[in-house]
């Protein structure tokens, strides 16, 4: 017998309720340990990343088995495991980092010294021009922090970021608060759309994470082997201003967060949207598969999706 439509199993309830709980948990625990410095909350990310990989054998697992599948023969199991290690280890330092930010626990100084980045001439560039720019992020790392310092060197930045349930209200708002940065809500989707293209008319380079694969809609493409929606708004709003596209790619985690701020991409004059979607798809994975152990395996998006029919695959 099926549910239903709109109703919610008692499994899906219970694992939300949990969530909010950890994050609530975590809440706490961050604002108590801020007191001793940042450099503490990023051990102490390390460490829940290490704890977090160690508690999840079975997704584990699986996300070992998929990535095997991915990369193929050229991966064996012991170096599958080592980037997996360091994808928990280093994105949940993220997440407690990105904590520590929005609930003023760590000092602005703090969290633009650990990152550093290279490429910044040709934005810079772009930002005096007063056209704006879209920056084409992906879930790797404390990017945030890069988007502070950013701010800090005089370009004006908007960020696009999903207001999970789980977080406290005004999460991302509260991040930048004090800097010249601005976050606007990813939903309602129009809403998003419509500020994001407010910024650019103002001349603001606007930061949007291209992986924020959906459940339906947007524009299927063929991305780490499987065909999921991603999100076409870096293309579209790009495409309408006629401005350039700078992919912000991660490439160390330590003891800093080195981004490197790639070559700005100009999209074709007479592509389609799908046409651009793939290809600012394609840029972020070959970066993830140049390097695995940065990406997110973990979070709760690309794992779910099978993989695509060789047909679809591009050639």
């Amino acid at each position: 017998m099926r549910r239903p439509e709109g109703r919610v199993s008692l499994r899906v309830r219970l694992k939300r309720r949990f969530r909010r709980l950890a994050v609530k948990a975590l809440d706490a625990y961050v604002r108590r340990r801020g007191r001793h410095g940042f450099a503490a909350i990023q051990r102490d990310g390390d460490r829940l990343g290490r704890l977090h990989h160690f508690i999840t054998p079975l997704r584990r697992r699986r996300l070992a088995g998929q990535l095997a599948q991915l990369f193929g023969p050229d991966a064996g199991r012991a170096e599958i495991r080592g980037w997996l290690r360091e994808a928990y280890r280093i994105n949940d330092r993220a997440v407690l980092e990105l904590m520590a930010q929005a609930r003023g626990a760590a000092e602005p100084r703090e969290i633009i010294e650990s990152v550093e980045f290279t490429g910044a001439e040709a934005l810079l560039e772009q930002a005096e021009t007063g056209r704006g720019a879209v920056l084409l992020g992906m879930h790797s790392g404390n990017v945030f922090a890069l988007m502070l310092a950013l701010d800090r060197m005089g370009v004006p930045i908007t960020v696009v970021a999903n207001q999970s349930r789980k977080l406290p209200d005004g999460f991302f708002r509260n991040m930048f608060d004090g800097s010249g940065v601005q976050a606007v809500d990813a939903r309602p989707e129009f809403a998003a759309f419509y500020n994001l293209d407010k910024a650019l008319k103002r001349g603001r380079a606007v930061f949007i994470p291209m992986d924020q694969i959906h459940k339906q809609g947007d524009s299927p493409t063929i991305f780490l082997g499987k065909r999921v929606n991603m999100p076409p708004g870096a293309a579209a709003l790009a495409r309408k201003h006629r401005v350039p596209v700078f992919p912000i790619l991660l490439e160390a985690a330590g003891p800093r967060w080195k981004f490197r701020i790639d070559t700005p991409v100009h999209l074709p004059e007479n592509g389609t949207q799908e046409d651009d979607v793939a290809a600012l798809s394609k840029i972020i994975d070959g970066h993830i598969r140049r390097h695995p152990g940065l990406w997110s395996w973990h979070q709760r998006r690309w794992v779910r999706y099978p993989f695509a029919q060789a047909s679809d695959q591009p050639s």
